[in-house]
């Protein structure tokens, strides 16, 4: 038995499309899971049953479009408006309904059934480019019990983005600048978070492809050229995704900003991340984000410590943002951000073997734990 395991093993470590193959498989298994703990708990329809939340707000984008005027008394309690959501998700969501000829809401689980498989491989991909070794089946096997995959198999705009943002960092790694650029615009048009990451990212391409570190003395200025036009070409793409949004919602209810400005609904003001994080521990039901917070600073000091910077870069900027919004919803943007989840895999599978099984049975738990919360609609993931 063991001897035919290992054959397997070296089987999937040697050939990328049985990797791939075994990754579906893998999620496969997992969304079969879900399905079984779906119906034996009598929450009804797998596609009924993972739609929480922002689900609600996605799905009426795809049925009609956006909203011109916000909604003051519209069901479940959905009273603001749904132009926070940006059109990417509900776009490839719309597409997926109208070839396939299914509901809204098997669409817009398709769409991250399909994604959720591709951004596993993109990211084992993109720490093979990084020269970062990890154990394949260990990796996929990491990713599908990881507890904050939720929005992954779920109708959420995380997989689109992810699948984006990994997708950027693997092109720019092989020079591919014009399909990094076509990502970025497509990543500033996914999430609110899309073009500040598309100006980090081109941030970061401008120094590795200029070599300037902390310690250079002198810098040619010849060489500045060709890494400032394609950093820029990079910062104007995804500029030109969040642009196309923008003129959109000034064009439908006179303001291209509302996406930003509706978030006063769900009391987001920005102010200082410190009085937000103090103030968490100041009300029981805010306690969650504050621990929340304190995990994130963990780990995203720990991806400096290793010198993963461009994860660190990325991943501060997110939390000080949410942070400086009040902390809501800090455990989806920061724990299920692929850069995250690429981390917290890298330091998992580089433990010693009992501690390794140890972390992914517990795991195994949470992962259980967190589909009855989110089966259940529970305020502890939003």
């Amino acid at each position: 038995m063991k001897r035919h395991f290992l054959d397997f093993r070296e089987y999937i470590d040697r050939n990328n499309r049985a990797f791939l193959v075994f990754i579906f498989a893998l999620c496969s298994l997992n969304f079969g899971f879900l399905s079984l703990v779906a119906h034996f708990s009598h929450y009804g329809d797998i596609a009924r049953a993972t739609c929480q939340w922002d689900c609600r707000w996605y799905t009426g984008i795809v049925h009609n479009g956006y909203d011109r005027l916000p909604r003051l008394q519209g069901s479940d309690g959905l009273t603001q408006a749904d132009w926070a959501f940006f059109p990417l998700y509900p776009l490839v969501s719309y597409a997926m309904q109208v070839g396939l000829h299914i509901s809204t809401l098997w669409a817009e689980l398709s769409v991250n059934l399909i994604l959720w498989p591709v951004l596993i491989y993109l990211c084992w991909r993109e720490l093979a480019a990084r020269a970062i070794n990890v154990d394949r089946i260990g990796f996929a096997l990491f990713c599908v019990l990881y507890p904050f995959n939720i929005w992954y198999t779920s109708q959420y705009s995380e997989g689109v983005y992810g699948v984006l943002l990994i997708s950027t960092l693997i092109l720019l790694r092989k020079n591919h600048i014009l399909w990094a650029a076509l990502a970025c615009f497509l990543l500033g048009f996914s999430r609110p978070t899309g073009f500040p990451t598309g100006v980090m990212i081109a941030g970061w391409w401008f120094f590795r492809r200029t070599g300037i570190t902390l310690r250079t003395r002198s810098i040619v200025r010849g060489r500045l050229a060709v890494p400032a036009q394609e950093s820029f070409l990079l910062i104007s793409a995804a500029g030109a995704g969040l642009s196309v949004f923008v003129l959109y919602l000034y064009n439908l209810m006179g303001d291209g900003f509302a996406f930003s400005h509706v978030e006063v609904g769900w009391e987001k003001h920005f102010s200082f991340f410190l009085t937000n994080f103090i103030d968490s521990f100041l009300q029981a039901k805010k306690i969650k984000l504050g621990i929340y917070f304190i995990f994130s600073c963990y780990f995203i000091y720990g991806m400096l410590l290793k010198k993963w910077y461009l994860n660190f870069a990325i991943m501060a900027f997110i939390a000080l943002m949410v942070g400086s919004t009040g902390l809501e919803s800090i455990e989806r943007y920061v724990f299920s951000n692929p850069l995250m989840i690429e981390f917290l895999a890298f330091l998992t599978l580089t433990q010693a073997r009992v501690r390794r099984w140890s972390i992914l049975t517990l795991l195994l738990v949470l992962h259980i734990v967190v589909i009855e919360l989110w089966f259940h609609g529970h305020i502890a993931l939003i």
